[in-house]
This record gives C-alpha cells, sequence and structure tokens, in this order.
C-alpha cells in the first residue's frame, strides 16, 4: 500500500490530485482510527506519513506554480482585463478550493489548510497584478487592478472561509476606485472648460484681489466655459474615460460614475459660490453662471 501510494505522489500528479488523495488519507486516518483504535498502529503510521508526504508535495506544487508567476510577468492586455497567468492561476485554485469544499476532512483541519492555501497563492498573485500594473498610467493601472481582483474576489465569494480574504479584497479595490472617482472627475472638468477655473477658486487667497480682475475669470472666460458645461450637462456620457468601458463589473463603473459626478457638482457649487460673492467684483453674476447648482445636480442625476 505504501509502496504505491508513494508512487502515485511522486509521479506529482497534480496540485489538485495532490490534494484529494491528502484530504482522503486523513479521511481514512480519522475513520479507521475511530473504529479500532490502537490496534493499528502500524497500518495508521503508514497512513499518516503518506499523509503528510501528499500534504506537502501538495503544497511544493501550489509554491512551484506561485514562484513562476513572477519569473516572467506579463504586461496587461490591451483591455486592462485579468492576464492570461491570473486566470490559469485561478482556475488551478477554483479546483483545488471545489475539492476542498466537498473534502471529508472535519471542518478545523480544513479551515487550517485553506488559510494555508490562499496565502501560498493570493499573496504571488496579487505582487505578480502589481509588478504588471508599474508601468501603466494612473487610470489605466487602476482599472487593470480592479478588474484582476473583482477576478480574485469572485473566485473566493463561491467558497467557505474565505471571508478575511474578501474583506482584503474589497478594500484594495476601494483604494483603486477612488483612484478612478478622481481620475474621472478631472477627466470631465477638464473638457467640461471648469478644471482650470475650479483650481484658480480653490487657490485664490484674498490679497490678491478679486477673481473678476484675474486674466483667465474675467465674465467673457467664464462664459465661454459655461458654453462648454452645458455642452457636458446635455450629454453627460459623452464625457466617460475610456478605461471605464473596460471594467468587468457594471455595478463598480455605476459606482464611478456616480461619485465623481458628486466630485463634479461640488466643484461647480465653488466656483458658483465664489461668482456670486459680491468681494469677487462680478457684474451681473447670474447671467455669467445661469444654472444654480441644485439645476447641475439635477441634470446630472
Amino acid at each position: 500500500l505504501k509502496v504505491r501510494i508513494e508512487q502515485v505522489i511522486v509521479a506529482e500528479p497534480g496540485a489538485v490530485l495532490l490534494y484529494k488523495i491528502s484530504n482522503l488519507l486523513k479521511f481514512y486516518h480519522h475513520t479507521i482510527s475511530g473504529i479500532v483504535g490502537n490496534s493499528a498502529t502500524t497500518l495508521l503510521t503508514t497512513i499518516e506519513e503518506m499523509h503528510l508526504l501528499s500534504k506537502k508535495i501538495f503544497f511544493n506544487s501550489l509554491s512551484l506554480h506561485a514562484s513562476k508567476l513572477m519569473d516572467k510577468v506579463e504586461l496587461p492586455p490591451p483591455d486592462l482585463g485579468p492576464s492570461l497567468a491570473l486566470n490559469q492561476t485561478l482556475t488551478l485554485l477554483r479546483e483545488v478550493l471545489a475539492s476542498h469544499d466537498s473534502s471529508v476532512v472535519p471542518l478545523d483541519a480544513r479551515q487550517a489548510d485553506f488559510v494555508q492555501v490562499l496565502s501560498c497563492v493570493l499573496d504571488p498573485l496579487l505582487q505578480m497584478c502589481t509588478v504588471s500594473a508599474s508601468n501603466l498610467g494612473t487610470a489605466d493601472m487602476a482599472t487593470f487592478m480592479v478588474n484582476s481582483l473583482y477576478m480574485m474576489k469572485t473566485t473566493l465569494a463561491l467558497f467557505e472561509f474565505t471571508d478575511r480574504r474578501l474583506e482584503m479584497l474589497q478594500f484594495q479595490i476601494e483604494a483603486h476606485l477612488d483612484t478612478l472617482i478622481n481620475e474621472q472627475a478631472s477627466y470631465v472638468l477638464t473638457r467640461a472648460g471648469l478644471s482650470s477655473i475650479y483650481n484658480t477658486v480653490q487657490q485664490h487667497k484674498p490679497e490678491q484681489g478679486s477673481l473678476a480682475n484675474l486674466p483667465n475669470l474675467d465674465s467673457v472666460a467664464l462664459k465661454a466655459a459655461m458654453v462648454q458645461f452645458d455642452r457636458y450637462l446635455s450629454a453627460p456620457d459623452s464625457l466617460l474615460m475610456p478605461q471605464l468601458n473596460f471594467l468587468l463589473s457594471a455595478t463598480v463603473k455605476e459606482q464611478i460614475i456616480k461619485q465623481s459626478t458628486e466630485l463634479v457638482c461640488r466643484a461647480y457649487s465653488e466656483v458658483y459660490a465664489a461668482v456670486m460673492d459680491p468681494v469677487n467684483e462680478y457684474k451681473d453674476p447670474e447671467s455669467i453662471l445661469h444654472r444654480s447648482p441644485q439645476q447641475v445636480q439635477t441634470l446630472l442625476s
């Protein structure tokens, strides 16, 4: 029995089969010891040795796969979706976790194995994605990372004992979402003619005099900007960063659009308040900015 099992294990039949063998041997050890107690010491010792060997080679196999991820890190694909290496590794992880889920091993032992499996695979995967994205622009990098993390999250969500890892992945997704929200708001403000005006209003100090006397903030410049801004208000969907169309999750895309639009409304409110403030000496300010912040918010909601 020992020789035959050793032959199968040492032949390295792949991580999934090794894990199934390891779990099966643990089950047999648990069952036989429960029936015959210590009267089959030799058999139980043999089964335990084979269990530990198969488990060791299983984790060696996983670690080898994970270490190869960093040997040749691919550039992200043009659509900023998950890389081939990520998809292949998540397929392997899914198969291992599926066999783990149907495992006959006691719950606490399964949970301990599970934590080790996730550390062995997920940490190198995250490192690979970070290195892969390191030369991309800000919006491209955030989009690629959100897509990669989203794929990891949807894979883990199907299985038990993943709550802590899911929380960590969600935390990382949200950090990259913040980047995309700010990038999208900046994209809109620049193309809708408000970016430089908003920046000047934010940085303006009273000792610099009134805003109306600044060359890029006189009434003519503001009216020209409002023509551009009105164009955006009539078709807000025309000003979406191309990267948003590459996002795998429609919910994530909607969240970015909603929260970036809130930032645009806030920026307009600040500009509006500054123009309406008598200190800034605009003549007939309502004719310059003819829409109130509430009207802008209504048009964009």
